[in-house]
């Protein structure tokens, strides 16, 4: 029999299947019907392609292990409110345990910790959260991300030139810390950064709109004055690539040399016809998966580790060209 935090209890067969679950320090239920284990997975949203592969991730992981999944997130990456009342929900339907994207790391501390004191334990996947209270967090190093995308766009412009960090919305912990790797980069290289905005929201066109402002503000003379970009993931990527393509259309003049963070179908057309020349790549399936697979692991006793980093790397055209492994990665068929 295992305690969470003296409250709720989980009996388990020899084979790691709940027998019975409790709230409260009652016993009894051992030899009862096994009960299969259900997991809520909440994503920072519905229907976008980082999170569908996500869930592709968390599926395969769900029936390898014989476990039920519930896959629910908001529709945005800006409603907190939200976020917040679907793991509320999902702790009040007795799921077994949690799988969450914090949406801000500071505004999803509490309903986090509210949810482990009921007695349900929480893995954190894809973002920070200002807590200590979950099991444990699977993600990507972000910071690293930034880094590399930052000693990427150094190389690309010979160590000077004048940058640009396109953020996503403010208080998103995995693209804040892939800012900060950027930047600190960025700087130690010997690149002189211009601008670093935040996304007006969590959409394409907020993005883009931000980084179209921001644009024109360094356009002189009918020209760019900017040498490189770098975008923090995949929307902030389009919204840039589509500004660029805005300014383009209307006459302006650029020469720059752009690194986006995530892949989608579209961000991977625009590397391969030479619109970007590298995306800074996570694993998404394989975060889904580790983020299912880390939390049934703990709620069947078994040891697991504070952090697990899912990787990261830098694709571009060439490697796509010449690499399977990275083409798979990126859902390209040989």
């Amino acid at each position: 029999m295992k305690w969470a935090d003296g409250r709720r209890w989980i009996c388990y067969c020899a084979v790691g299947t709940i027998l019975a679950v409790g709230i409260g320090g009652g016993l009894g239920g051992c030899g009862q019907k096994p009960q299969t284990l259900t997991i809520a997975v909440i994503p920072k949203s519905m229907g976008e392609d980082f999170w569908g592969t996500v869930e592709q991730g968390a599926r395969a992981a769900a029936a390898d292990l014989g476990v039920k999944i519930e896959w629910q997130g908001p529709l945005t990456e800006t409603d907190h409110a939200a976020q917040n009342s679907i793991l509320e929900n999902m702790v009040s339907r007795g799921v077994h345990g949690v799988a969450i994207a914090p949406l801000d790391r500071k505004a999803s501390r509490k309903p986090v910790e509210n949810a482990v004191r009921a007695g349900v334990p929480v893995v954190v996947f894809d973002s920070e959260l200002d807590s200590e209270a979950y099991v444990s967090f699977v993600a990507s190093n972000n910071e690293q991300g930034g880094r590399i995308g930052g000693e990427h766009l150094a190389k690309l412009l010979g160590g000077k030139g004048r940058v640009m960090c396109m953020r996503f919305v403010q208080g998103t912990g995995s693209t804040e810390a892939r800012a900060k790797g950027f930047l600190e980069a960025a700087q130690a290289a010997g690149l002189t950064v211009v601008a670093h905005p935040h996304a007006e929201d969590a959409t394409v066109a907020g993005c883009k709109k931000t980084a179209l402002n921001t644009l024109e503000s360094l356009v002189k003379q009918g020209r760019l004055e900017l040498d490189g970009i770098f975008a923090c993931n995949d929307r902030s990527t389009m919204g840039v690539l589509e500004a660029l393509q805005d300014l383009a259309k209307s006459g302006v003049q650029i020469q720059v040399r752009f690194v986006g963070f995530d892949f989608t179908p579209r961000l991977i057309e625009a590397l391969q016809k030479g619109a970007i020349d590298a995306l800074v790549v996570q694993n998404p399936y394989k975060m889904g998966y580790m983020a299912v697979e880390v939390l049934v692991k703990h709620l069947r006793g078994e040891p697991v580790e504070k952090f697990y980093d899912t990787g990261v790397q830098v694709v571009t055209k060439q490697r796509l060209e010449q690499e399977p492994e990275i083409r798979k990665l990126v859902g390209l068929k040989d």
